[in-house]
């Protein structure tokens, strides 16, 4: 793409943010200046150009990436997007995004977007931005939610995208325009909200959705418990790329050029494939795995070594503006190694923050700061550590008054490794912390790269804690019970804290909201991640299932992807079972193991068993092998006994 292309994006604009304008803007503009008695003269000359100023930057802003595949180039995003597919979770439907789809909100003006680390969710919100504007399908706002917090809402963080003058009046103005509709949210990043923040966006974000209801949304996120809140948005997943998705991607890097070619000549050879066909399935795996190879032409196939080559070609970058052998001089003077250590102890502190992936200068400056004490025998400025970061060793991009990494995979990386290199006897807890935090999902990044750093340590820690808690559970429970469903029901309760409520509100309350705040009431209205599963439930006596989901069940579910051998599915069908159950109606039953509770009398047992059975959806119907689980905790005790015997540290 040639330079005048790009100082011309807002130029190319302008056409199609006048026609939204003109379209969904200017008429509300007219209608609200007369309620609110505003001079027409203001309207046309301060909210007009408010707006359209806003819709240019956002189209020249997202019309452009600037990754790490690039090394700080910027490229068009029109000329190396590659069309990702949705997968509705509930009929399985496909839909090919290709520009800005309406198909998307035929049943809903809710959409929710959720998918594992790298599988190109912001990309996707960029591309479906700029061709909302092209096509004039309404008015654009994206919000990046990990700017918000307790000190700034949702409509805080509109106003400051608008710059406004007077917000008091802009504010409410602001508002009584949104809830006229024809905007479109994209609410990008639910999982890098601050931890500590969570429960307070949360509310405020389904307090704004409410308020807004004539308007779409677009929510994106990584797997979060958190979002059981948003149970009225319509779940998407997006399709892993196959190995001809990947190579097309491979090939825009380069234009077709040598090193794409030459890359997946490599990737064609079947030991490679085999052996990469992981980094394949992502377009952030496929991005890095191509400026790895660009870098050494050598691909590697452990994640943690793989993420290292990208670090060293981005590290050993050379200016091609200036010649292959032009090196820059990095302002803060380190070599690679003592570079990576502050950048190893920077990201275990955004891990520490609450995942924190976006700083403003002053946060940015004390964090480094921080780092740089942390390693005791540097003598350097953070300043200059940070324009490393932003353009000798690109890992860092700057958003306006914001800075942020450039992929949360990468402060995921550094943090395993300082884990794995510099935690010390901190390190078994610090893993434990993370692979049985409430929120564990939010680590599970993390816990992937550091077994792939440390595969024994990992095993000997997180495997063997999960497992060893999973055996203690089925010996300390249920004692008073015996039988094939006594280990069913283990297995349930070790997952889950499961209700049972016959709910039948005496007035036209939606059952769901009726059972979510018998549940808010049980827990003395903290905010609590839960789901409550809808079916059609005459077949079980009209019983419900409100769930609230342990550590250890999201852990299990990431051995299953991680095809352990201890972990498995059932995949049985549960639908079509019938059990005639009375309970008292409305009233919460927490099934646990008292033997006078009324869901353990007698055949009740099994009728509680069949009933949590029918509401398990087969995705997440894993559970741990008991019979496997105890082999590999006696393999994992022998390897202890024979290192403990080990003479090798004799001396």
């Amino acid at each position: 793409m040639d330079i005048d292309t790009l100082k011309n994006i807002a130029t190319i604009a302008a056409p199609f943010t006048k026609a939204i304008l003109d379209t969904y803007l200017v008429p509300k503009f007219k209608e609200l200046g007369k309620k609110w008695n505003k001079d027409q003269l203001l309207i046309d000359h301060y909210f007009e150009s408010k707006f359209q100023d806003y819709l240019n930057e956002s189209f020249e802003k997202n019309a452009v990436l600037n990754t790490i595949a690039y090394k700080k180039r910027k490229v068009l995003l029109n000329d190396v997007y590659l069309p990702l597919n949705l997968i509705c979770e509930q009929n399985r439907e496909e839909i090919k995004i290709e520009n800005f789809d309406n198909q998307l909100f035929e049943e809903t003006n809710k959409i929710l977007i959720t998918d594992t680390a790298g599988m190109g969710k912001s990309t996707l919100v960029k591309k479906m931005l700029i061709s909302c504007i092209e096509q004039n399908q309404g008015v654009p706002l994206l919000i990046e939610l990990r700017r918000l917090s307790k000190s700034k809402g949702i409509i805080d963080e509109i106003i400051e995208q608008f710059n406004s003058i007077n917000e008091k009046i802009d504010k409410q103005f602001i508002l009584d325009l949104i809830k006229r509709g024809d905007f479109i949210f994209f609410l990008d990043g639910f999982d890098e909200i601050s931890l500590s923040e969570r429960a307070f966006v949360t509310t405020d974000i389904e307090k704004f959705v409410s308020k807004a209801r004539a308007n779409k949304f677009i929510l994106t996120s990584r797997p979060e418990d958190a979002l059981s809140s948003f149970g009225e948005f319509k779940k998407f997943k997006i399709k892993a790329l196959n190995s001809n998705e990947a190579f097309d991607l491979l090939k825009k890097y380069d234009n077709h050029g040598v090193v794409s070619k030459l890359l997946i000549s490599k990737l064609e050879e079947k030991e490679v494939f085999q052996n990469i066909e992981e980094y394949l399935t992502t377009p952030l795996l496929v991005s890095l795995l191509y400026t790895a190879f660009e870098h050494k032409q050598k691909i590697p196939f452990k994640k943690h070594v793989f993420y290292r080559q990208v670090y060293d070609a981005l590290f050993e970058t050379h200016d091609l503006s200036k010649g292959n052998s032009f090196e820059r001089d990095k302002y803060c003077k380190l070599g690679s190694d003592d570079f990576h250590r502050v950048l190893r102890i920077f990201g275990y502190l955004c891990l520490k923050s609450g995942n924190k992936i976006e700083f403003t200068r002053d946060e940015l400056t004390t964090t480094i700061q921080k780092a740089i004490d942390y390693c005791g025998d540097l003598d350097i400025k953070p300043s200059d550590f940070i324009k490393d970061l932003l353009s000798t060793v690109p890992i860092f991009n700057k958003d306006g008054i914001y800075f942020k990494w450039s992929h949360k995979s990468l402060q995921e990386y550094f943090t395993a490794q300082f884990i794995y290199l510099d935690s010390k006897e901190k390190q078994n807890d610090m893993l434990t912390h993370i692979s049985f935090h409430p929120n564990n999902k939010s680590y599970f990044n993390v816990l992937d790269l550091y077994k792939s750093i440390d595969p024994v340590g990992f095993e000997s820690i997180v495997t063997y804690k999960l497992l060893n808690d999973f055996l203690d559970f089925t010996k300390n429970t249920y004692k008073n019970f015996s039988g094939n469903e006594k280990l069913a029901r283990q297995q349930f309760c070790f997952n889950n804290d499961i209700y049972l409520i016959n709910a039948q509100p005496n007035t036209k309350v939606d059952v769901a909201e009726f059972v979510f705040n018998l549940m808010r009431k049980q827990f003395n209205n903290k905010y609590v991640p839960m789901s409550i599963m809808l079916a059609d439930d005459t077949n079980i006596s009209n019983i419900k299932t409100p769930v609230v989901d342990k550590p250890y069940k999201s852990l299990i579910q990431f051995f299953y992807k991680q095809r352990a051998d201890f972990v498995y599915r059932n995949n049985e069908d549960f639908k079509k079972l019938s059990v005639n159950f009375k309970l008292p109606k409305n009233k919460l039953h927490k099934v646990t193991d008292r033997k006078n509770s009324i869901l353990n009398k007698g055949e009740n047992f099994k009728k509680t068993n069949d009933i949590i059975r029918f509401y398990s959806s087969r995705p997440n119907n894993i559970f741990i092998d008991k019979t496997k689980a105890e082999y590999i905790i006696n393999i994992i005790n022998s390897k202890k006994e024979k290192k403990s015997n080990d003479d090798l540290l004799d001396f």
